[in-house]
């Protein structure tokens, strides 16, 4: 795997808000390429780091950055949806702070063979675990024209998701669809060229889409923030990173449930749960965004969103 330098988004703000510089035992559930473990593990002496990553290739890099601080740093190769078996196993009741950054790590779209990037060609797997089955080519070669459509629509909010479909479909009757810049010149031609945007590639939702798909992001997301403020002690924190409006929908509405004595649904007219304890105070009544200064010095962290809430 290449070298690229990572920089954390919105690294001060994790530090203060999750009270890194108290001390205590922090759970980075996405920790990447290290940079946020880095910066919590600085904050404090006392602060100890368990960190979880999926992806194995990503995980031995960061093994080697944070080697200095090995004897406070214990990392994990498995899906964050995990992490209440993997505390358990660790012999961790429950921690003093939880951070997730649900981006997808630069590495990712920097490696040709990942199949992440529209700007690089490369095979189309999108796997961030390469332990899963189901890849971008099976998704664009195999699912049925509706199934498609509907995947670019709900989590790309893709807009000329039919007519995607349907273009995808007559090429891959000709032959397979096997590499991103295939894909990408597929897409584009696809939507008419009055409605390409200046600023980003016309494929960019449609690889959303794909990714989204191939890693069950969204579910994985949801499924994690409700079980997850139960780990924390009192008065410990949970704080989300997150880059899109799908995944800060679900951050949001989760905190928000978490964070009033009723959980049921939304969609029900009256309250059937009977009223349970409340778990979140929630922290940030808006999310957090990057400052001036940091997106000068990184620009990909303009989408970023920060939200955290207090275990009550």
């Amino acid at each position: 795997m290449k070298e690229y330098l990572h920089t954390p988004v919105l690294a001060e703000e994790v530090i203060t808000y999750l009270k890194c510089q108290r001390g205590g035992i922090f759970v980075d559930a996405t920790i990447g390429e290290g940079g946020h473990t880095l910066e919590i593990l600085r904050a404090s002496r006392q602060n100890k780091v368990i960190g979880i990553d999926w992806d194995q290739e990503i995980l031995e890099r960061t093994r080697k950055r944070v080697n200095t601080y090995s004897d406070r740093v214990t990392l994990i190769h498995e899906n964050f949806t995990h992490l209440p078996q993997v505390l358990r196993t660790l012999g961790v009741e429950q921690v003093d702070g939880l951070l997730f950054d649900v981006g997808v790590s630069s590495v990712h779209f920097m490696e040709e063979k990942r199949g992440f990037s529209l700007h690089r060609n490369g095979p189309l797997d999108m796997r961030m675990d390469t332990r899963r089955k189901l890849t971008a080519y099976d998704i664009v070669n195999h699912f049925p024209l509706d199934k498609l459509a509907t995947i670019l629509r709900r989590y790309g909010e893709e807009r000329w998701a039919t007519r995607i479909a349907k273009v995808i479909e007559k090429e891959r009757q000709q032959k397979d669809i096997r590499t991103t810049g295939e894909l990408a010149q597929i897409v584009s031609r696809s939507i008419p060229r009055q409605h390409h945007s200046r600023s980003i590639h016309p494929a960019t939702k449609t690889f959303l889409a794909l990714r989204i798909t191939v890693n069950e992001e969204l579910k994985n997301l949801e499924d994690i923030l409700y079980e997850a403020p139960l780990l924390l002690k009192r008065g410990g924190r949970i704080g989300c990173i997150s880059f899109h409006s799908l995944e800060d929908r679900i951050v949001k509405e989760t905190f928000k449930r978490r964070g009033s004595a009723c959980v049921c649904p939304p969609s029900l007219p009256q309250c059937i749960c009977g009223g349970k304890e409340q778990v979140l105070k929630i922290i940030t009544k808006r999310p957090l965004t990057p400052r001036p200064e940091e997106l000068k010095n990184n620009p990909r962290a303009r989408s970023a969103k920060f939200r955290v809430a207090e275990r009550v």
